[in-house]
């Protein structure tokens, strides 16, 4: 419904690729997940280029103390991108609108965060056969503790 009343298609608005309405305001992300889209397109754009994937984000993880992290980040790209019934919107350039599928994304990212399991799992199964959500959801959550574990940063309040 927002495509519609942004001008733009609803394939543009999913993948963030359409012209960006005067009106339109990007929600504001906060630190993890500004660090976590970030990761998940630095991974893509390395995935598309073959390179390592989880190396193109190793440095900037190493450095926040989130090492501990990069293997859920991988393991979840890994089962999105081979798992999903269609190719995610997932950018590769940092500046790109937020599109559809990286909101989605960091909503379920978030809900990992507050240990809403089965709502991750709900969030999956618009993308993904049965058989691939549990382990993605496995690797969703340990995303979101890895993140927060390591500085004893609280989960958000609903």
């Amino acid at each position: 419904m927002q495509h519609l009343l942004a001008e733009q298609t609803g394939i543009q608005a999913r993948a963030g690729s359409g012209p960006l309405p005067k009106a339109f305001v990007t929600p504001p992300l906060d630190e993890f997940e500004a660090l976590i889209l970030w990761g998940m397109r630095q991974w893509m754009r390395a995935h598309k280029e073959r390179r390592c994937a989880t190396g193109s984000v190793l440095d900037a993880f190493e450095f926040l103390g989130l090492a501990s992290a990069l293997a859920p980040l991988n393991r979840m790209m890994i089962l999105l991108v081979l798992g999903s019934r269609r190719r995610l919107a997932i950018a590769t350039t940092p500046t790109a609108p937020l599109s559809i599928d990286e909101q989605v994304l960091l909503r379920m990212i978030n809900a990992a965060r507050q240990h809403q399991t089965g709502l991750v799992k709900s969030r999956l199964g618009l993308w993904m056969e049965q058989i691939s959500i549990q382990a993605t959801a496995h690797a969703v959550m340990l995303l979101a503790h890895a993140a927060f574990a390591p500085a004893g940063r609280p989960a958000p309040e609903a």
